[in-house]
């Protein structure tokens, strides 16, 4: 029993340590909103494989990489940037030929990480999808993503993170990539970087 207090009270004095050491760039934030903007890769549908030609006119379409650019801006229930925060988010995917709009509510989880302004975020998202080949006839779905991201917030001001995997699912009528049939589901993994602004009291 000794031995674990003993434990217990270095383990405090070393974290007290540290909080004293710690640069003030790196302290918890006490904000709770934010709003941060990011861009990426996209992968399209890559759960499947490559058809003769798709709904927007080019071969192999599946195996494209498209630019996603998203948009997100939260708020945090416990009155500082840790835990769990609610809001919305607004992503585009588009290249050459075509664009994809898709507005979401959003919830997130901060997780602190050593006494610092680093955290470790899962999140998840519903909402609606539109897309179009710059022209052609609009398609529409029911969107359902999922991701992690790293985040840190700098001088509780600034924010910059690093979502590695976002996984969207989108339920919808999808022409097939052959041309001939309906699909319903589509799977798109993306990795986005980015950075923000946190603010409140």
């Amino acid at each position: 029993m000794a031995a674990l207090l003993t434990a217990l009270m270095l383990v405090c004095v070393a974290e007290d340590s540290w909080a004293q050491r710690r640069p003030a760039i790196l302290r918890p934030s006490d904000r709770p909103w934010f709003f941060a903007a990011g861009i990426g890769p996209t992968f399209y549908a890559f759960h499947r494989g490559c058809g003769r030609y798709g709904r927007f006119g080019r071969r192999g379409y599946c195996s494209d990489v498209h630019f996603k650019v998203g948009l997100d801006i939260g708020y945090h229930f416990s009155g500082d940037f840790e835990g769990p925060a609610i809001g919305a988010s607004i992503e585009q995917e588009f290249d050459n030929d075509f664009y994809f709009f898709n507005p979401a509510f959003k919830f997130w989880y901060d997780i602190e990480i050593a006494d610092m302004a680093v955290y470790i975020t899962p999140q998840a998202k519903a909402g609606y999808a539109m897309g179009t080949s710059w022209g052609d006839d609009f398609i529409h779905g029911f969107n359902i993503g999922a991701g992690v991201e790293c985040r840190l917030v700098l001088h509780n001001r600034g924010l910059v993170f690093l979502r590695p995997i976002q996984i969207d699912t989108y339920l919808g009528d999808f022409d097939d990539f052959d041309g001939d049939d309906d699909v319903d589901f589509v799977v798109n993994w993306s990795i986005l970087l980015g950075g923000g602004v946190v603010w409140g009291d």
